[in-house]
């Protein structure tokens, strides 16, 4: 089970959080927000869907975690510049409340993809990535089975 600051985390999976941000963004898309929030979203997904299909690269989960953390500060910003007050229907405000509510999870989500970032390092407790630099000798075969050797003269 991963931690951070000493606190066990629950064991969910990253597919959950990017199932929850698609399905938030398909409903902001109903409120007053401009095109950049909805395209650094987007971009935020593809990178999330990058990270969940290349398991073995802590690239992908840096980037998507880096990233994310940078979208929570670009999503404040352009809900400040960029909010009408105007007449607003149902419509526009349901839309802007998921926008917020997408914001709020972003920061759990950091959370838990940084767990999958260390974890894909090697830096975690739940270990996922083998070092194959180490010093340790190969046992290629089991103790009873010995390794074939080649016959003298025959080279």
């Amino acid at each position: 089970m991963a931690s951070i600051f000493g606190i066990d985390l629950p064991n969910i999976s990253i597919r959950i959080f990017l199932l929850a941000h698609f399905g938030l963004l398909m409903l902001a898309g109903l409120g007053a927000l401009p095109d950049q929030y909805h395209l650094m979203n987007y971009f935020i997904l593809l990178l999330g869907l990058w990270m969940v299909s290349d398991k073995a690269n802590s690239e992908a989960s840096l980037f998507f975690t880096a990233l994310t953390a940078l979208t929570i500060i670009g999503d404040i910003m352009l809900m400040i510049l960029f909010h009408q007050v105007v007449d607003f229907n149902g419509n526009t405000k349901f839309g802007t409340f998921m926008a917020v509510v997408n914001m709020l999870l972003k920061p759990v989500t950091v959370i838990y993809s940084w767990n999958e970032h260390k974890r894909r390092q090697g830096d975690s407790e739940v270990g996922g990535y083998t070092n194959f630099d180490s010093d340790v000798a190969p046992t290629y075969l089991p103790g009873h089975i010995s390794p074939p050797v080649a016959p003298r003269g025959e080279l």
